[in-house]
């Protein structure tokens, strides 16, 4: 397993247990020689899932990321790693260049490479765990500390150089075994001491379940958790409320701004499945129990029942507003006059023919 991969591996477990009286300090170092000659080094501290310092070239030295984090170790600690990462900064550059050489990499090489190296330990309650110490080299394992044994295990042919130096001159693995048993478990008590109450806060994810047809009649349901702490969380799909099915994609679990973190799981579905019944499954130690939330079902023709009450109900109101329309003109019109008027008639002429012929035109038929 390279090394980037088992940092994933182990960080994503290790909060896992964070909620409980596991704790781990993990360290995270990279040095990077690129193309246009020129080296990049800097270095991550996490507490389980928080971040608890950093140094990069930028700065060149040791910052808290949070005031309890300095509270917890003092001021001299970051004053100490400050001096520190400034030696290992120069060292892991000619470590670099000198692995560069042993993979027989130098003539006419322009390729950017990468040193890793990864230290950890952990605490459950007050007991030690285990401790790693191991370097990587353009992404592969290349060697590792037995702090047991303390001795070094070379993962790859070229590493056994390496193994034979550091095995015959034992300053730097007096150092790290001294390190990984002494100085890294009393960071973790301190930062645990301090830090209680930040790494016991607990955020439910905010669930919902999305649908999305495609032309050819499959189906992809999206499941988004958000805004919920700590970071370990686990996403399943279930069909009919029993069979547990297997994500199709899932984007991973991603920081949001305010610490707490975000993922979204998807599932396809064929057409000849869409006709059962799809939820989403979140576990997270801030809920008592597993939550269930149901996705959107088949979106197709109404029943004829349905229709056919929404229909009369829409046919009631047109025929409300209509006569309250009606009602409304008539009483904004006020009282209604005649709409003709009479004409004199004359002496033995037809009242009705008289009548007509007076009669003004414009004032025939209903006014307006």
């Amino acid at each position: 397993m390279g090394l980037a991969v088992a940092v994933g591996v182990c960080w994503c477990l290790l909060g896992a247990a964070a909620a409980g009286d596991f704790h781990s300090w993990d360290v995270l170092v990279t040095g990077t020689s690129r193309e246009d000659g020129s080296y990049w080094f800097f270095m991550i501290g996490k507490l389980d899932d928080f971040k608890m310092m950093d140094y990069s070239m930028d700065t060149r030295v040791v910052k808290p990321s949070g005031e309890w984090m300095a509270e917890a170790v003092g001021e001299k600690y970051f004053q100490d790693k400050t001096q520190d990462f400034l030696h290992y900064e120069k060292s892991t550059k000619v470590v670099t260049d000198r692995w560069t050489q042993l993979y027989n990499q130098t003539s006419g090489d322009a390729r950017p490479h990468m040193i890793q190296v990864y230290v950890s330990c952990s605490l459950d309650g007050d007991t030690p765990l285990g401790e790693k110490f191991q370097y990587a080299y353009d992404g592969d394992d290349f060697i590792s500390f037995d702090a047991q044994m303390g001795m070094w295990v070379a993962a790859v042919q070229p590493a056994f150089i390496q193994k034979q130096l550091w095995d015959t001159h034992q300053d730097w693995s007096r150092f790290v075994q001294w390190y990984l048993q002494t100085e890294c478990l009393e960071t973790v008590r301190s930062l645990v001491r301090v830090g209680m109450g930040t790494l016991e806060r607990q955020a439910p994810p905010e669930v919902s379940v999305s649908r999305r047809d495609t032309p050819d009649g499959s189906v992809t349901l999206s499941c988004h958790a958000r805004g919920f702490y700590p970071r370990p969380i686990h996403i399943s799909w279930v069909q009919d409320g029993e069979d547990i099915l297997a994500e199709t994609d899932s984007s991973g679990i991603l920081p949001n701004a305010d610490d707490t973190y975000y993922t979204q799981s998807s599932l396809e579905i064929s057409p000849q499945q869409d006709g059962l019944r799809y939820a989403c499954r979140v576990e997270h130690s801030s809920l008592g129990e597993p939550t269930l939330v149901w996705a959107p079902g088949k979106k197709g023709p109404l029943p004829p029942g349905v229709l056919a009450a929404i229909v009369l109900t829409m046919l009631v109101l047109a025929g409300a507003v209509g006569a309250g329309v009606i009602l409304w003109r008539r009483k904004s019109a006020g009282p209604v006059k005649p709409s003709y008027a009479l004409a004199a008639t004359k002496s033995g002429e037809d009242s009705a023919s008289s009548s007509l012929s007076g009669t003004d035109s414009r004032n025939v038929g209903p006014q307006c």
